[in-house]
């Protein structure tokens, strides 16, 4: 934050120079020069220098979105940025080592030093769980035998006071009850390898356990945690499983006067759904989290290839669930077209691939043959451009090598019409991650 505005400072120098006519031809020396960091950060630089120099050496996180081996972060909420170095000293008792360093005028000073019995970091995360201003520092590890372990450490006081110590597989901070703070889910297996969720609260004086639950699935087969809501408003937690035979399990947990339960849990309702590598998401914008729960297209062909349109529904906390919208997803071409509801059960697709690119046609059953009325093309190669705007196909989108078009047949067969289409077509970004906490 320092470094930015001393750079904003210089460059504004610079400019106010070089508009003048004031600026000298530079040497060729000057030219090659490195820009000086700024008399704090030289100073930060020189203490991990002497920190290496002892015989420590850079231990970065190796999951999460905090993989940095020096990372920069407001932990106190006074505006200035403290470094949090992550390094290890081979031979210790305590070989990891967590230096804090924070600013003091123009240089840093060592503020906080966390030590660890590991040799590695599995993955680092900065969160305020007590409400108190000051973002404790989560920290997983990785040890002997692949046991993963969480530890939570508060800096607020005089020395590390470590709030929290357990076995963990994932776990995702929420505030569950609505307080205002947020609350800690840590995953773990239990003696039958089935996941359990634990619920950690702050009580005015620790963070304690508050309730624990089992899921529907074991820990192997977990994918991803996703914070949401309900329809009725309430916070929830979503936690999505993919089991050996790709069905995809949910679980949503919520709080209810302090006791941890299962909203909607896909073990009891007996019925699991193809995994399509979607998440729990808002897909209509109204605040609420829908689930994904694919479900196959009729077939014209019962020897053809099975294609889904994915049924995204929302839960209230009793349970009870209302659709919001239906959608087709195109991965392999990355697009998504919203299915107007008229469409029913009534409607079958093929997906067909070349050298010119893929095409999606649907085609309206019930007659003695289906009946096409939509194809959606993702042309690609040296001819995409020519391909789409052929026989009055419309254009729907373009990415860098690929032409997005439809072609609507007898106007859409009563089916869709342009505007629908339009406006329900999407590009789909791929999603990347850095891993699980």
């Amino acid at each position: 934050m320092r470094r930015t505005a001393n750079y904003r400072a210089l460059g504004a120098l610079l400019c106010a120079l070089l508009l003048s006519g004031c600026v000298q031809a530079p040497s060729d020396a000057a030219l090659y020069r490195l820009p000086k960091l700024p008399a704090e950060y030289e100073s930060l630089e020189t203490l991990l220098d002497a920190l290496q120099s002892g015989g420590a050496e850079y231990a970065a996180p190796t999951s999460g979105s905090n993989l940095q081996s020096v990372q920069m972060v407001d932990l106190d909420g006074d505006g200035e940025e403290e470094a949090v170095a992550f390094l290890r000293r081979a031979g210790d008792e305590r070989p990891l080592k967590i230096y804090v360093f924070r600013a003091a005028g123009e240089s840093y000073e060592q503020y906080r030093l966390i030590e660890g019995a590991s040799s590695s970091i599995y993955s680092v995360n900065y969160i305020d769980l007590d409400g108190d201003g000051w973002r404790e520092i989560l920290v997983g590890v990785r040890g002997d035998l692949d046991v993963q372990n969480l530890s939570v450490w508060s800096l607020g006081t005089s020395e590390p006071q470590q709030l929290l110590l357990t076995g963990y597989s994932r776990y995702a901070a929420r505030d569950m009850d609505g307080d205002g703070r947020q609350d800690l889910i840590v995953l773990r297996s239990d003696e039958e390898n089935r996941a359990v969720a634990d619920y950690y609260a702050w009580d005015g004086t620790e963070l304690a356990p508050r309730a624990s639950l089992r899921l529907s699935c074991t820990v192997a087969e977990l994918s991803r945690m996703t914070s949401g809501t309900l329809a009725g408003g309430e916070n929830a937690l979503f936690v999505t499983a993919v089991t050996q035979d790709g069905a995809a399990i949910t679980d949503i947990l919520a709080v209810d006067d302090g006791a941890l339960r299962g909203v909607k849990r896909s073990a009891d309702a007996g019925k699991s759904f193809r995994f399509l590598e979607l998440y729990p998401n808002d897909v209509d914008g109204d605040g609420v989290t829908e689930v994904p729960e694919p479900e196959p297209f009729p077939q014209s062909d019962p020897e053809g290839a099975v294609y889904y349109r994915v049924c995204w529904r929302r839960y209230d906390a009793a349970g009870r669930t209302e659709l919001a919208r239906e959608t087709y997803q195109d991965a392999q071409s990355g697009w998504s077209l919203i299915l107007p509801e008229s469409w029913g059960g009534r409607v079958s697709v093929d997906r067909s691939s070349g050298a010119d690119g893929a095409a999606v046609t649907f085609s309206l059953l019930g007659g003695a043959e289906p009946e096409r009325f939509l194809t959606v093309y993702a042309f690609t190669g040296d001819s995409r451009a020519s391909l789409a705007a052929r026989g009055g196909r419309l254009v729907l989108a373009q990415r860098a090598e690929v032409v997005y078009a439809a072609e609507l047949y007898g106007g859409g067969a009563g089916m869709i019409d342009e505007q629908t289409l339009r406006d329900g077509f999407s590009l789909v970004e791929a999603e990347w991650t850095t891993g699980e906490n």
